[in-house]
């Protein structure tokens, strides 16, 4: 099996991120706009890097983007 099947991509990681930091989807895109001003995020633009890649509305996650979310979103501490 290839190298590229198995790799996740980076909305993959984005949604890994938001699940192991505990927080809802609004959650994690309030933090994630945090110090952005108006570069932020609306939600609609946040549920398309979320949405599944077959769907009409899904939007590839840029690798600048996932490594602000990887900087600012929590990780969830038991």
């Amino acid at each position: 099996m290839s190298n590229a099947i198995c790799e996740k991509t980076n909305n993959d990681q984005l949604r890994a991120i938001i699940e192991a930091s505990g927080l809802t989807q609004t959650e994690a895109l309030a933090i994630f706009n945090r110090d952005l001003g108006p570069a932020a995020y609306s939600r609609d633009s946040w549920m398309a890097f979320l949405a599944n890649p077959e769907s009409r509305r899904y939007r590839k996650l840029k690798d600048t983007l996932l490594a602000h979310a990887q900087a600012v979103l929590p990780r969830k501490v038991e």
